[in-house]
């Protein structure tokens, strides 16, 4: 076997034959021009203003290929012949399931969104049409479009409504006065995608040579019909595309390729874990078989000629591709294999570094997990490709996206959609404790967005939630009769697991959660001035702060027990187990009592201090998330923060973590919170008032000697650097315009301290406009006071 250098696989390029179309991507939309860096791929620059939905009705029409109900995939093309050379297009198109699609050979677009389910189903009754600038792919004369629609796919979540259909209408400006409406009608042709038995398989020798391009004669194709509208409300896609470029090769690893004359392995190895679409070009070989492997597969039957072949689907590379090249009967140029990684365009605005060179990658992976988890919804992980059914996870995700890319979009999209099912569910979702980890996702964009209209949209569905919590309340007090209390933690207590313990273990915990909720509603409330729901909201909270306290303290234990056995009328089930008579204390209740103030604040340092204080804290990477805040709500983050950070252990071939501390996948991107913890707390910089308008500057040392980063607002960057020497402490801190910062100086880490700000002394809480300001602090450095 060779190592051979990524150049042998054409990535100088070969020459194509003329009039030779590469049909693969990566798309490139405009405005979004991503480049590669060394820690990842960003689109710099890059600028997003949500389409609108659709101003006139639509002209189009659903249409399907006729004798093609059945067909797994179809081709749909169209020729429109353009007077003058356009000045501008705009396209909204949709299909059930999935869409590429292709202007005068050039692979343009592909979706739809993905309107979204819960993991045990449930419906939005909704389903999104894309809206996509095609300027670049038309000119005056003859043009095609072209269109794959795939009525299944091999990711098993995708959503269908069952009958298959594509909807595409395109408005062709030709300076001001001038306009063209090209619609989906039973003009268009189609018929069935021989070459594709399936989203997985192409066949290069069944498809018809150049039915992408203008020239080809489609006469023999059928004219498609009009469908029934079986896809409920028509609602826009409200996120960017995705971006989209190809991925450096790490190495190849295979026999010399030029010429292959045999079957022989390739193994393609990158840098890092990637999301993308794996892609192949070949000359020659017809009747060759190429099999692609990642975290799905995608084979290839190679016809006469250039082979061009691309996944259909996106797909989780970790972090290699196998290659094996079967049934080889001529020889064959294998030219180019690769990934077009794909993500939303982010660009990386966030920044953090300090004396901890460990700690510095952790905060660099951690963005990347996130990044290739930010797709048309955010996933779970590349891998598995979950539904909108998990926001317990996406809310870590949508907080590391705040604090290094600042891109909201796809966590409202996501609040609404979520909002949706929730109501269709009747506020019952498969994992219910999610259902609060949705709430807090809505607080978390509003506070880093500044944006109440998604406030005032959700306040129905936020108190629909909340009511029905309320009727899950037990005769102690307690959420005691809830439909199950998953999810907890990937951890187990007394024999059970905890991703759906009995209500003996979730009482306490799903309790906490409810108490939070109901906080943050009565804040919404307040918002929406409904002051009879605030006062609902306070008594409701008044009345389970105290029954748990009386149900769930143990004195002799200076803890809270998880709950009470045999409280609950529930029948158990697959996902309720029945209770046992134990009694069980899981960090996960303490820390959320003492964290949401259900504790007395006496009690609550110490109860933190006995769970930290255990040899080895019995939850995964998921849960802490919440074990950070609680440690910092109680004033132990100088303390605890940075050894419980150094647990994440970075997998150097995949440049991830694993999904639990020693076990599961390698994508998953809600094992990111230590970044959240180094820029809000090590950095210090949280809003205190929605969209950044005022700030919240409190840098915690831990056991670092400096520390220094970016954290984006809406109203520009917010610099933190600060740095401990023998005689005290420098900081240099900068304010965005429009915007008040309160700088906390640590001066009770300091004996005998005094301090300045640009030379005048100053007291240990500063009140700053916009600026930028030195802070000299001298004295002893004392931790942990």
């Amino acid at each position: 076997m060779l190592f051979l250098p990524a150049i042998l696989f054409g990535l100088t390029g070969f020459h194509q034959n003329p009039g030779t179309i590469d049909p693969r991507g990566p798309i490139t939309y405009n405005g979004i021009n991503p480049r590669v860096e060394k820690s990842g791929m960003r689109a710099a620059d890059f600028k997003f203003t949500p389409p609108m939905a659709k101003k006139s009705p639509w002209t189009a029409k659903w249409i399907w290929p006729v004798n093609a109900d059945k067909a797994p995939v179809v081709m749909i093309r169209k020729v429109v012949d353009l007077p003058a050379e356009p000045t501008a297009i705009t396209a909204w198109l949709t299909a059930d399931q999935k869409y590429r699609l292709y202007i005068n050979g050039q692979l343009a677009s592909r979706g739809p969104v993905d309107i979204g389910t819960d993991y045990a189903g449930g419906s939005t009754h909704r389903w999104f049409y894309d809206t996509r600038d095609l300027m670049g792919y038309f000119r005056k004369g003859k043009n095609v479009i072209s269109l794959e629609v795939f009525r299944t796919w091999p990711i098993g979540f995708t959503i269908t409504r069952g009958k298959p259909g594509l909807l595409f209408e395109a408005r062709v400006q030709f300076g001001k006065n001038r306009s063209l409406t090209i619609a989906s009608d039973s003009d268009w042709r189609g018929t069935e995608a021989l070459q594709f038995p399936n989203a997985s398989t192409y066949d290069a020798n069944k498809e018809p040579a150049g039915w992408r391009m203008p020239g080809f004669e489609d006469t023999a194709w059928a004219k498609c019909k009009e469908q029934p509208n079986v896809w409920e409300q028509l609602i826009p896609s409200e996120i960017p595309p995705l971006m989209e470029r190809k991925y450096p090769i790490g190495r190849i690893v295979g026999p010399n390729p030029e010429p292959i004359t045999k079957d022989c392995r390739y193994k393609v190895t990158f840098d890092r874990v990637l999301s993308g679409y794996p892609t192949v070009r070949v000359k020659g070989g017809k009747g060759a078989r190429l099999t692609i492997r990642a975290t799905q597969s995608a084979t290839m039957i190679l016809g006469e000629g250039d082979n061009y072949f691309e996944f259909p689907f996106m797909t989780e590379v970790v972090p290699s591709l196998d290659l094996e090249i079967t049934n080889v009967t001529s020889p064959l140029e294998l030219r180019e294999i690769g990934v077009n990684f794909t993500s939303q365009p982010v660009d990386y605005l966030g920044s953090f570094s300090c004396s901890d060179a460990g700690l510095n990658d952790i905060w660099k992976v951690s963005r990347w997990a996130v990044q290739i988890c930010l797709q048309t919804h955010h996933l779970d992980s590349p891998n598995h490709q979950e539904p909108i059914s998990d926001p317990g996870d996406y809310l870590i995700e949508s907080m590391v996206n705040y604090y290094t890319f600042a891109q909201p979009w796809l966590a409202r999209q996501d609040i609404r959609k979520f909002a949706w099912l929730l109501k269709d569910e009747k506020y019952s979702n498969f994992h219910t404790s999610y259902s609060i980890g949705w709430l807090q996702m809505l607080m978390d964009y509003y506070d880093f967005t500044g944006d109440k209209s998604l406030i005032i949209e959700m306040a129905p569905y936020v108190h629909g939630l909340l009511d029905t919590y309320a009727t899950w309340k037990g005769k102690n007090g307690l959420i005691s009769e809830a439909p199950n209390y998953m999810f907890m933690d990937w951890v187990e207590i007394a024999g059970f697991n905890l991703h759906h313990p009995p209500a003996v273990i979730g009482q306490g915990y799903l309790t906490a959660f409810y108490y939070h909720g109901l906080d943050m509603g009565s804040r919404i409330a307040a918002l929406m001035g409904d002051k009879e729901r605030v006062q609902k909201y306070a008594g409701l909270r008044s009345g389970i702060r105290d029954a748990f306290n009386r149900e769930l303290w143990v004195e002799g234990k200076g803890l809270y027990r998880d709950g009470k056995p045999f409280q609950t009328s529930v029948k158990p089930y697959q996902w309720l187990p029945a209770d046992k008579d134990i009694e069980t204390f899981s960090p996960h209740v303490n820390l959320l009592a003492a964290l949401y103030d259900l504790a007395p604040k006496v009690k609550q340092k110490g109860i933190v201090e006995r769970v930290m204080s255990e040899k080895k804290l019995n939850t995964q990477p998921w849960f802490m998330h919440w074990v950070f805040q609680a440690i910092d709500h109680v004033g132990l983050f100088e303390i605890y923060g940075t050894p419980q950070m150094r647990r994440w252990k970075i997998v150097k071939e995949t440049q991830s973590f694993k999904e639990m501390w020693d076990t599961g996948d390698l994508s998953h991107g809600w094992c990111s919170t230590p970044l959240v913890q180094m820029s809000s707390r090590i950095l210090g910089v949280k809003p205190t008032s929605p969209g950044f308008k005022t700030i919240s500057i409190k840098p915690i040392f831990c056991d670092l000697q400096w520390a220094k980063g970016v954290v984006p607002t809406p109203h520009g960057p917010v610099a933190v650097s600060w740095k401990r020497t023998d005689k005290g402490l420098t900081m240099d801190i900068t304010v965005p315009r429009g915007t008040v910062a309160g700088i906390e100086l640590p001066v009770n880490n300091y004996a005998q301290f005094s301090a300045t700000i640009n030379g005048k002394s100053v007291s240990a809480l500063v009140h700053v406009s916009s600026g930028n300001y030195h802070f000299l602090i001298r004295g002893n450095y004392r931790r942990g006071l």
